[in-house]
């Protein structure tokens, strides 16, 4: 995901400055090999250097969705939001004297940079990529929006430990601090279109450990059988029945059909003792069951016409 990221920084750069070539943008640490390199060449480089990683936990949200695509049921998680640090720096190869001013020149690209991004605001990789480029992008951030902060007031906290530490004949220079929050999408996790039980807690700030601050829910799933035709006769499922589910007060919890597999899914349930009904077209309504929320991690709810 970092390497996508470099890419559309390094797009944004080159789309928004005019004479900056791909070629003399690097995002290696700004170190003697970086200034060995820059020397070597000719003109104005820039260096986007990766300083820091962070999750932004006020974007956090543990919701998560269930994706059916024919007989396969996937658990998606909503992606976490990580702010990627980088320093911004602009190097020339040339050397200040009378008759080339090379640390102004560095400040007008530097500034330039500035005003790149501040026009940026958000980055969204379908409008700065090519087609090409867009191809390898995964589908989740092709249309994400990407925010974008520059030059914080707060600044880059450890800005002298950085530049103490990449190299003995690197020094200290002015840089542009942004800040890019990108989601990262989990993995999805395949269910195999069956669920039986999934405890999530929601919350909608982030939960801190041992203040109860975060509710905790289940999904739980279960199976309609018609087993009417008695004990000699295997039960078989039944669809289309109307399942609800009652809080011991009488309110109603959750309400759902079962699917053309007898199965269903309660999704988003407190934990604690319920009362199911299920009824059916042409089977006689059984009595009223009782539900434990959550359930077995490994057995469906059974609901049976008997």
């Amino acid at each position: 995901m970092i390497d996508i990221l470099d890419l559309i920084i390094r797009e944004t750069l080159v789309a928004g400055l005019p004479g900056l070539t791909s070629a003399r943008i690097g995002f290696q640490p700004p170190d003697d090999d970086w200034r060995q390199r820059v020397g070597a060449s000719t003109g104005v480089w820039v260096n986007c250097a990766l300083v820091d990683l962070r999750e932004d936990r006020t974007l956090r949200q543990n919701i998560r969705r269930r994706i059916t695509t024919g007989s396969v049921t996937v658990e998606r998680r909503e992606p976490a939001r990580i702010r990627c640090h980088y320093l911004i720096t602009a190097w020339n190869a040339a050397k200040d004297s009378a008759q080339m001013p090379a640390t102004e020149q560095e400040h007008t690209v530097l500034g330039a940079v500035l005003a790149v991004f501040l026009d940026a605001d958000p980055m969204v990789a379908s409008a700065i990529l090519t087609p090409e480029q867009l191809a390898k992008v995964p589908a989740t951030l092709r249309e994400a929006e990407l925010p974008v902060e520059v030059v914080p007031p707060e600044g880059f906290g450890k800005l002298a430990e950085f530049w103490g530490t990449v190299g003995r004949a690197t020094s200290w220079r002015p840089a542009v601090y942004l800040i890019v929050t990108m989601p990262v999408p989990e993995p999805d996790r395949r269910i195999d279109g069956v669920v039986h039980t999934v405890l999530t807690s929601y919350d909608g700030v982030t939960p801190r450990a041992g203040d109860g601050s975060a509710e905790q829910l289940a999904d739980v799933g279960g199976l309609v059988l018609d087993a009417t035709a008695g004990p000699a006769a295997p039960p078989v499922p039944v669809p289309d029945a109307d399942i609800v589910l009652y809080h011991p007060a009488g309110r109603v919890v959750a309400r759902v059909r079962s699917d053309d597999d007898g199965r269903f899914v309660l999704v988003g349930i407190p934990p604690g003792e319920y009362r199911a009904r299920v009824t059916a077209a042409g089977l006689p309504p059984p009595a009223p069951q009782t539900v434990r929320v959550p359930g077995s991690p490994d057995a469906l709810i059974e609901l049976r016409f008997t």
